[in-house]
């Protein structure tokens, strides 16, 4: 009961208390100079959210009250009261009267309403039915209103996809150095295209239409990889690139004399490494088309270092005028069997294939080069595999050889404890 008393006596002086700031207000005398207005209006597009601040300001006040009116074509995302105490039922909200109170101050945020356009056309948010007081006396009324306009989202245009008719398969390399390239308008439409080729993968070509046309042919290209990058336009703005890869390789003259490799030797100053596994000082002698440099293929590779003192020192050894041509390796590499081809380039033009020549790199006997020919090249290999095998059982049977000591030697350890246990025992039982 006593709750109950007290309760009603703090309501009675807060409804008191109202009553004088909004009933007696038209007979006191007052500067009306406040106001609670809405801002945050402007032009948005269709989809996106904006936030619109309702304030009260232009006077020293300690009460309000007011309408805040949404309309148009959005929806409400939030409605957030602000800092004063909100009568019950009475807090700010979208076509309802809000009424509160605070203490004396000339300045607050009323509600903060995030909205989001649902679709293209005009609306506003009012504040209507003012009042703001100060200690009973009215000292504003005047309301107010935000325009905004939705817009058509912009759409640019989608990504562009390219082919290419001389150059079909990005991973494959082509002879033709006149390159093309074709490509369809995006689903939602282009008004013009920017488009380049180089040979950097991810370039993005300028905001700035090089055609309108859908297709690109580009003459006389060296061999190499280059990249066709294209972005479509609208008025709305450009798409992502696309990025288009092409390969081209050396055309082959049939004309040009196929190299030989005549011979893969270990040198005299080899240096071999039966720990490491490793033989270098090995040389390479052969045959091509004078002046022309010769590509060697190892597979697998040899893994030579990628910088070297000099730096040419494993270039593309060059044809002599008498059709000689050598490569040396004074790296050290792994022991195993390897396969050669040698092909001769100068410039864009390349000579047919050797054939390939199958070796092998030992470590045995102080190190040795050795030229497997057609008769024993499945028996080596069949034997080096076999090799391959009995060194993995053999270190598969280490591991289990290793374990089952362990095991002899914790169990050893269990028996010697267990006895020795036993025998205090038995000492502890025998009469004294």
């Amino acid at each position: 009961m006593i709750q109950d008393s007290r309760f009603k006596r703090a309501f009675l002086r807060l409804f008191a208390f109202f009553a004088a700031t909004f009933l007696i207000l038209p007979v006191l005398p007052a500067y009306a100079a406040g106001s609670i207005t809405p801002s945050g209006g402007g032009k948005y597009t269709n989809g996106s959210t904006f936030t619109i601040t309702v304030r009260a300001s232009g006077a020293t006040f300690d009460s309000l009250q007011g309408i805040i009116s949404v309309t148009g074509p959005v929806s409400i995302v939030s409605f957030a009261a602000g800092g004063a105490t909100w009568l019950p039922g009475k807090a700010p909200a979208n076509n309802s009267q809000f009424v509160g109170i605070t203490s004396a101050t000339s300045s607050l945020t009323v509600a903060t309403i995030r909205l989001k356009g649902t679709k293209e056309g005009s609306g506003k948010v009012t504040v209507s039915g003012v009042r703001l007081a100060k200690s009973g006396a009215e000292v504003g009324t005047s309301g107010g209103s935000t325009s905004f306009t939705i817009t058509r989202a912009p759409t640019p245009p989608g990504g562009v996809t390219v082919s290419s008719p001389t150059h079909p398969n990005p991973e494959e390399s082509y002879e033709a150095t006149a390159a093309q390239f074709v490509w369809e308008a995006p689903p939602n439409g282009a008004t013009g295209y920017s488009f380049l080729l180089d040979q950097e993968p991810e370039t993005v070509p300028p905001e700035a239409v090089t055609s309108g046309e859908t297709t690109a042919t580009y003459e006389d290209l060296t061999v190499g990889t280059y990249y066709f990058h294209i972005r479509a336009a609208n008025s709305d703005g450009w798409s992502a690139p696309t990025h288009f890869k092409i390969n081209i390789k050396p055309s082959v003259d049939s004309s040009l004399a196929t190299p030989v490799i005549l011979e893969i030797t270990a040198d005299e100053d080899r240096a071999n490494s039966i720990e490491q596994g490793t033989l270098s000082g090995i040389s390479i002698k052969g045959t091509g088309p004078a002046g022309f440099a010769i590509n060697l293929n190892f597979q697998p590779s040899l893994a030579l270092p990628a910088e070297t003192d000099p730096p040419d020192k494993y270039a593309a050894p060059t044809v002599s005028a008498d059709g000689q041509w050598g490569f040396k390796i004074t790296d050290p590499i792994k022991a195993g069997f390897y396969k050669l081809v040698a092909q001769a380039q100068k410039e864009g033009t390349v000579s047919p294939e050797s054939s390939p020549t199958y070796f092998e790199v030992s470590v045995a006997e102080g190190g040795k080069v050795r030229i497997i020919t057609a008769s024993d090249e499945t028996q080596a290999y069949k034997q080096a595999e076999a090799a391959r095998v009995a060194a993995a059982a053999a270190k598969k049977r280490t591991a289990l050889a290793a374990s089952a000591a362990v095991a002899l030697i914790v169990l050893l350890g269990l028996g010697y404890l267990i006895l020795r246990k036993l025998r205090q025992r038995k000492n502890l039982l025998q009469p004294q």
